[in-house]
């Protein structure tokens, strides 16, 4: 009987995190630049007024035991710091009920240099606390059927809780028309989760984007008007551990709104084709997004996400003393929103 329930939970373990999109990787979303902190810590303060962002993400509805993924995050540009500072915080529940859970609440800071008039660096450092639990009550066994009046059963060798530091580092250099950045994640060994074999770590997670702003029509420069056209052509590429992803896609903004096209493959074989729709005005935007599955997992109701941000207004776009005696504006990023 010992030796059935062990092969039973073995076999779940690894249905579980075998179909999981985080079996060896960080959770994932797809609306990027709504999460920019999470994709790249160096994105912080790059609007230079306070911005709060939340994120939920839905993947595979239709499978019982799917993968819920959530995020908060707050920052700002801080002219006496030379930078931003930011907050970062992150919840992914895993299994029905919530099997398998992943914190993360990280800090960052943000040093900007402006290398000519038109052309900013940003480097980031990010600091993070990791909390990993496993919900045995959730757990079932080939006992449970046998006899379901006996105690649940729980393997010795194995811990429910994790809890662990990490470290990531990011860059992003932009002008008006065209940004770009490197990022990576889990500087220190991250043990993976109780349901992981211990000796097994968290992977770098390796983050490389590029893309530019098209402006096809906009009244006027200083600010945003109904019916200003902008495009916005983009490629990320994902690497960590044995996953490598690709995603290119653009987004097309008749403000205030946007629609937006993504294909996401790997190296050999597609995966996902993504629809993204947003509306902003002023301080507040919206945007959703759908992830097409173009594998075998076409029944599993794909990805649903949803974002909200908030940008407090304040005087860090106004005229500010730079260095070498020039008065110059503090250009914010003129990446997407969504």
């Amino acid at each position: 009987m010992i030796l059935c329930k062990r092969k039973v939970f073995f076999l779940f373990s690894f249905l579980l995190l075998t179909t999981s999109n985080s079996f060896g990787q960080d959770a994932h979303f797809s609306q990027f630049y709504a999460n920019p902190l999470y994709m790249n810590p160096a994105f912080t303060g790059t609007i230079n007024c306070p911005r709060i962002s939340f994120n939920f993400r839905d993947q595979w509805p239709s499978i019982p035991k799917n993968f819920i993924t959530f995020s908060g995050s707050y920052d700002q540009h801080i002219n006496a710091l030379h930078g931003g500072i930011g907050v970062l915080l992150s919840a992914d529940i895993e299994g029905s009920g919530g099997i398998l859970q992943n914190y993360t609440a990280g800090v960052i800071y943000n040093f900007r240099v402006q290398v000519t008039r038109q052309f900013n660096l940003q480097f980031a450092l990010q600091g993070s606390y990791l909390f990993s639990s496993l919900n045995w009550d959730k757990l079932q066994f080939a006992s449970d059927w046998v006899n379901p009046l006996a105690p649940p059963e729980q393997l010795s060798n194995l811990n429910d809780k994790l809890s662990q530091f990490d470290v990531s580092v990011g860059v992003v250099g932009y002008t008006p028309y065209l940004y770009f950045g490197l990022a990576v994640h889990h500087l220190l060994p991250i043990k993976m989760n109780s349901l992981r074999h211990p000796t097994e770590k968290w992977g770098l997670k390796w983050t490389a984007h590029v893309g530019g702003k098209i402006t096809i029509n906009q009244k006027r420069k200083d600010e945003l008007r109904f019916g200003d056209i902008f495009l916005y052509p983009n490629v990320i590429f994902i690497s960590q551990g044995k996953f490598h992803y690709l995603h290119e896609g653009f987004y097309f903004s008749f403000y205030p709104f946007t629609i937006g096209a993504w294909l996401r493959h790997n190296f050999s074989n597609l995966d996902a084709f993504i629809m993204t729709c947003g509306i902003e005005y002023k301080i507040f935007r919206i945007g959703y997004s759908y992830d097409f599955n173009l594998t075998k997992l076409e029944r599993s109701g794909g990805a649903h996400e949803i974002s909200l941000q908030f940008t407090i207004p304040c005087h860090n776009d106004k005229v500010h003393e730079a260095p070498k005696g020039r008065n110059n504006r503090l250009s914010p990023i003129p990446c997407p929103r969504f």
